[in-house]
């Protein structure tokens, strides 16, 4: 356009000075003159307001020439500030950053991404858990076990499982457990319930074995003694066996009776009496207070961490396909679920609009910094590049509509002559 902008004005230059040569011989040629002449003027006229706006016209420093690089900085602060308050407002920003679905986007790519955010979330569990304290860990987990065993009600937590037990019939399964357990007890005791017995029976060897005479009987009363404690505790575990048996065949037996008696007077007294409240409730801060806590808190950090560590290097990682199965979830939650949508983009739109809206003083100084550092002969370089190619037209129309002129006023001249 610039070429041929300038092939315009030479070609008026051109049409000018042969009119002039050939005008005497040919007077009707004074009509185009008159278009070259004043075409020439306005091509001219319009190529120095066109230069000058970026440079000095044929290098010369005129006045108000150059306008654009010698006042690079009105330039920068002048767009920076069309750009913020037309652009970066809310009227204009609002309608096209809350209507975006970023809840479809976000599904989309994390459908896509799933198999590689959980193969890099895998790739960096040993960093992250090789930077963690252990101590911290089992500090944090200490803490929180020992806050879980304070707040949770135990007692009525206790009532309500043993309530269910009683309802399912469970509890004729802990009654059996407890005769069963009573009599392994007694059969693997035996020894030392014969060894009592032994101890009670009213043979008194130890005065026989000091009268005189009697010394010989000493032995005899001995085994007499032990004969009489196998014998006692042998009919007395018998007997036993035989109640804890009946006990459990018969089902109205008294031993049931009592023990399900004493059943729901706890389960009663688990809901009622604060005085069994207040036992638990120092019993759960007596395991809370102790060692146990901090002992067990490391040994699961410590197995946690060993698991996470081996899981996260194997091919077939538990951990890699539960985040996988987790990012899928999310996708499929954000795609599906309408209510989860609108909230997600209502939000999100929210928040990059009120970004962006705080940004705009940041993007007023980007681009008053950025357009600074160009150089003066950059900056112009920049724009002419820009709208040159209209600024070209404005040559070519000045030329043009110039040479109409001159033809007119030349049309003028000529009545007004006659």
């Amino acid at each position: 356009m610039r070429r041929i902008a300038t092939g315009a004005l030479a070609g008026c230059v051109t049409g000018m000075i042969a009119c002039r040569i050939l005008e005497p011989g040919l007077p009707w040629l004074a009509w185009p003159r008159a278009f070259f002449e004043a075409g020439t003027v306005g091509a001219l006229a319009d190529w120095f307001a066109v230069v000058a706006l970026f440079r000095h016209p044929l290098g010369i420093p005129i006045p108000h020439t150059a306008i654009l690089p010698n006042n690079k900085g009105r330039v920068a602060e002048s767009l920076a500030g069309f750009i913020e308050t037309s652009f970066l407002t809310e009227e204009q920003l609002g309608p096209r950053f809350r209507q975006r679905d970023y809840a479809g986007f976000a599904s989309r790519w994390l459908r896509e991404h799933a198999d590689f955010l959980a193969e890099k979330a895998t790739g960096f569990g040993p960093k992250i858990l090789s930077g963690v304290s252990d101590e911290e860990m089992t500090a944090l987990l200490a803490e929180r076990a020992r806050a879980m065993v304070r707040s949770v009600p135990l007692a009525p937590l206790a009532g309500e499982g043993l309530a269910l037990f009683v309802q399912n019939g469970r509890d004729r399964e802990i009654y059996g457990s407890i005769l069963k357990a009573a009599e392994d007890l007694i059969l693997s005791h035996r020894e030392m319930i014969q060894t009592k017995i032994q101890e009670e029976i009213p043979i008194p060897v130890d005065l026989i074995r000091n009268l005189p005479g009697l010394k010989l009987l000493e032995p005899a009363l001995d085994q007499l003694k032990s004969h009489l404690a196998a014998a006692v505790a042998t009919r007395t575990i018998e007997k036993i066996q035989i109640v804890l048996r009946d006990a459990e065949t018969i089902p109205d037996h008294s031993l049931w009776r009592a023990f399900d008696q004493k059943l729901r007077q706890f389960l009663t007294d688990l809901n009622s009496s604060p005085e069994l409240v207040r036992k638990i409730s120092a019993m759960q801060e007596s395991l809370a207070a102790s060692a146990v806590v901090e002992d067990f808190s490391a040994k699961a950090w410590a197995e946690l961490k060993a698991f996470l560590l081996r899981d996260c290097e194997a091919a077939d990682s538990t951990v890699r396909t539960k985040l996988r199965e987790a990012v899928l979830t999310v996708a499929a939650q954000l795609e599906e679920n309408e209510a989860a949508r609108r909230e997600v983009n209502g939000f999100l739109g929210e928040q990059v609009l009120q970004s962006l809206l705080a940004a705009r003083p940041h993007a007023r100084e980007m681009v008053v910094s950025t357009i600074e550092k160009w150089e003066a002969k950059e900056m112009a370089d920049k724009l002419e590049a820009t709208v040159g190619r209209d600024l070209q037209f404005i040559r070519l129309n000045g030329t043009i509509i110039g040479g109409l002129i001159g033809v007119a006023i030349h049309a003028v001249f000529s009545l007004l002559g006659r």
